[in-house]
């Protein structure tokens, strides 16, 4: 029995995976570089002053990553059943909406920016001042910032993370640049950080808006789109992760308010020490387990939970793997973050005790990351309820256990951090398997479907024509079993058979049998779907007919057989992205 080749996911993972890795370490950069700068050039407090700040740019962010985020889910689960008007409302709908918001948060914020710092930070600290002038300068570019988030997340599901990264690059190259002068040249202190900072911004999403020229982009902006989903869908998937960026806001707040009573303006600056660490964090999950949203969104939207079940159990290895590597960094080094951070201003507080607690935080990264890619897992694949529940639980266990841990001592506090994501783990195992004593089909933990609606046959070939061959009796095999009518097989296997050994013959120019070729063919009651994918050279079939068309195709013997085709298949769709040929025909099931 064939069975499914992790190739071309782990393909489509990788140039998904490393554009999106260092688009997130572009933004993490940009928010260290930050950090550092004001840290070093103005001091400690400065740190804590953006720290400050963090609860009201979260709640801010929600509305971008409910619209923006579910509205790339909804779009991606659109393009899986290439129904790319849908994804063009979708994209419209979003995108407006998130402008608009973006656009009266500009101007209220800006007014409203020293109130609001009063509410979260006592008057009289020396931190105030410094937080409402960078909260207020930030909160002007909420517009581009906002937008481009929703840009980008649709941007990258469209096919196109090199783009992205290359956006969120040049921006934090801008925020550098202009830290540099803002700060250093014309003494603008904190709110020169922060007038950086909205360049960058503005540079992101001009940049992004150049996917809109290129011949790849299947996206299209309509003024007066109106989505079949409407906003209330769209929310709904992006309610899991907005939720958790709200409650991160809430939780931040929280906290900084335990450490300040507890352990002082010093203990902010080590706390503020640890939510660097946690943006660490952050720069691996939106790295590497946004590709579930992207990548897995398709494929479910494709209906193929094999495929998604590889994606998932990759993502959970590399997520993993380096968060486990930076806990060892920071278990074995600790001083690496306040050496970055300002540390130096301190070397006269002999008595603040740094390195412990950094080594104790570290310890809430493996277990948070897993439950984070659960979380999006979940959202995907239908369980919105449970990722909003670990949204939920994860941080309200975090202030909870940081709470209780204070209340013994100060020192005690930061082992609440590494306690709450052992809970979440806990917590998360409950229910997967109680979901599994109520459907046995459902995968331990990632509670991915093993069965699907319809029949499906699901396996990868290598290039070679053998293969092919062999693949063609496979097909025409299995839709004899589940009784389709003679003329769709005939049908279904002469498409199958012209576009797998053009892929075998023109795809790929060399070592073909090293390359593969996925094969997935669903059965409903109305049709038959077929999907085949490849990496090989871009060849657009639908293309090709009407160019084959424009000539004598009658002596075009070589490719004569691609006009048969569309001519035989109800519909074809073609799409090129992650570096890879994806074609999906559909045929009448008996006819």
């Amino acid at each position: 029995m064939k069975r499914r080749n992790s190739y071309l996911i782990s393909r489509a993972l990788h140039t998904f995976m490393w554009a999106s890795i260092l688009s997130s370490v572009a933004q993490l950069l940009s928010t260290l570089i930050d950090a550092i700068v004001v840290s070093n050039l103005i001091g400690p407090d400065a740190i804590s002053a953006v720290n400050v700040s963090v609860p009201v740019l979260s709640l801010v962010s929600c509305l971008a990553i409910l619209l923006g985020v579910g509205g790339s889910i909804v779009a991606a689960k659109a393009m899986g059943l290439r129904n790319m008007e849908e994804t063009n409302r979708v994209f419209s709908v979003s995108l407006k909406a998130t402008l608009i918001f973006g656009l009266f948060i500009s101007v209220v914020g800006y007014l409203l920016a020293p109130a609001i710092v009063g509410l979260i930070c006592p008057t009289e600290s020396r931190i105030y001042p410094l937080a409402a002038s960078y909260l207020q300068i930030i909160l002007t570019g909420m517009v581009f910032m906002l937008g481009g988030f929703t840009l980008q997340s649709f941007v990258k599901t469209d096919g196109n993370p090199k783009l992205v990264m290359r956006a969120v690059v040049l921006g934090c190259i801008v925020n550098l640049v202009f830290d540099i002068i803002f700060i250093q040249v014309f003494d603008m202190g904190i709110a020169g950080s922060a007038w950086a900072s909205v360049l960058a911004y503005i540079v992101a999403f001009a940049v992004c808006l150049l996917h809109f020229r290129m011949p790849r982009c299947s996206l299209r902006f309509q003024l007066h789109a109106r989505s079949t989903h409407g906003l209330g869908t769209i929310a709904k998937e992006g309610a899991p992760l907005s939720v958790n960026s709200l409650l991160l806001g809430v939780c931040t707040y929280f906290i900084n308010t335990i450490v300040l009573h507890v352990a002082g303006d010093d203990g902010m600056y080590v706390w503020s020490l640890c939510l660097q660490l946690f943006s660490i964090m952050q720069l691996v999950l939106g790295g590497i387990s946004t590709s579930i949203f992207a990548i897995g969104g398709l494929l479910a939207g494709e209906r193929d939970m094999e495929g998604l079940g590889i994606l998932t159990r990759r993502v959970l290895i590399y997520v993993s793997g380096v968060l486990a590597v930076i806990v060892v960094v920071m278990l074995v080094f600790p001083e690496l973050l306040p050496s970055l951070f300002g540390g130096s201003h301190l070397s006269g507080r002999a008595t603040l005790d740094i390195a412990s607690p950094i080594r104790i935080y570290a310890l809430l990264l493996v277990p948070y990351g897993i439950v984070a890619v659960l979380r999006s897992l979940y959202q995907i694949i239908g369980f919105r309820s449970m990722s909003m529940i670990l949204s939920i639980t994860q941080l309200v266990a975090m202030v909870a256990c940081v709470w209780l841990f204070a209340l013994v001592s100060s020192d005690m506090l930061w082992w609440g951090f590494p306690v709450s994501g052992i809970i979440l783990l806990l917590v998360t195992a409950v229910f997967s398997w109680q979901k599994r004593l109520q459907k046995p089909q459902l995968a331990m933990m990632t509670l991915i479907p093993q069965t699907i609606g319809g029949k499906s046959l699901n396996f990868s070939i290598r290039l070679t024509r053998e293969d092919v061959t062999s693949a063609l009796d496979d097909i025409k095999t299995f839709l004899k079993d589940y009784q389709v009518a003679e003329t769709t097989i005939f049908r279904v296997r002469l498409c199958c058979e012209e576009l797998l050994y053009n892929m075998t013959d023109y795809a790929v120019e060399k070592y073909a049998e090293k390359h593969f070729a996925d094969i997935h063919i669903l059965l409903t009651d109305p049709q038959v779907s077929v999907l085949l994918k490849d990496d090989g050279r871009p060849f657009n079939p639908i293309f090709k007919n009407r160019e084959l068309r424009e000539k004598n195709a009658d002596t075009d013997y070589e490719h004569l057989g691609l006009l048969l085709v569309t001519g035989e298949s109800s519909s074809i769709n073609y799409k090129y992205m992650y570096d890879q040929n994806m074609v999906f025909l559909t045929f009448q099931r008996n006819s």
